[in-house]
């Protein structure tokens, strides 16, 4: 397991609970003891976990995800392919919501030149020059930078009033008995709002989310169709799935 992927795992499961024992880290990641001590050290410098007596950590107040530049960089071939095969799925004339995270910052760049109206909360959009029949309208809220989005209340306003055909969604993990998580509890709501107000829900979530718990519920495996890199169980509880060729990606 690449750092960015052993930090992100650490990060995930310290925000489960007050505290967490490193040996349960080292367990979790399959690292050594000394690795994910390294690991902590760097997270800590970066004020994102705090060390406690008796070989514990805890999260920091406000510490949620990587952020988006080094998330960027991880399992990049298969989010690419992932983007690919979701953008694929977008139909002349849709409504479609956009979500923040990096593999949908991929997906409007997969998105084909196509007479769609593209709503978004994922500020990295709006540094992007869109395709000529693509009409992007970005929503407002509070600014979330770590993971370029916006969310909260207004958000929340404004998406009361606006319904999909179409949403495709970030995930932090998705679980079978968990569902769509995600840390920030603004993110959850938003999500779970986008969801009851779409025709259909898809969620771009590569191999590396499977099977996590995150901090905060949006929705049911059962209320979309989820794109990955790889078949495996996790997937059999959503509504439906699609596994996206990588080999065309690295070809």
């Amino acid at each position: 397991m690449k750092s960015f992927a052993r930090h992100q795992l650490i990060l995930d499961r310290v925000a489960l609970g007050d505290s967490i024992l490193i040996d349960d880290l080292v367990t979790a990641t399959g690292a050594s003891p000394s690795t994910v001590r390294r690991d902590i050290r760097e997270l800590e410098r970066s004020g994102q976990v705090v060390s406690l007596r008796g070989g514990a950590i805890r999260a920091e107040e406000r510490a949620a995800e990587l952020p988006a530049a080094l998330k960027s960089q991880i399992n990049r071939d298969e989010k690419v392919a992932i983007a690919r095969a979701a953008a694929a799925m977008v139909v002349e004339g849709e409504t479609i919501y956009v979500d923040s995270g990096t593999s949908l910052t991929e997906f409007m760049i997969a998105l084909p030149d196509i007479g769609v109206h593209v709503i978004t909360s994922n500020t990295q959009v709006l540094g992007m020059v869109p395709r000529p029949r693509v009409t992007v309208t970005a929503l407002g809220g509070d600014y979330l930078p770590d993971i370029g989005s916006v969310a909260g209340t207004m958000t929340d306003r404004q998406l009361e009033d606006l319904y999909f055909d179409r949403a495709f969604i970030g995930v932090t993990g998705i679980d079978v008995a968990a569902g769509v998580t995600t840390f920030d509890i603004r993110e959850a709501n938003k999500k779970r709002i986008v969801q009851a107000h779409s025709r259909e829900t898809v969620v771009l979530a590569d191999s590396s989310k499977f099977d996590v718990v995150s901090l905060c519920r949006a929705f049911s495996l059962s209320a979309c169709t989820v794109v990955s890199d790889l078949r495996a169980p996790v997937l059999e509880a959503a509504r439906s799935f699609v596994v996206a060729p990588v080999r065309d990606v690295r070809a």
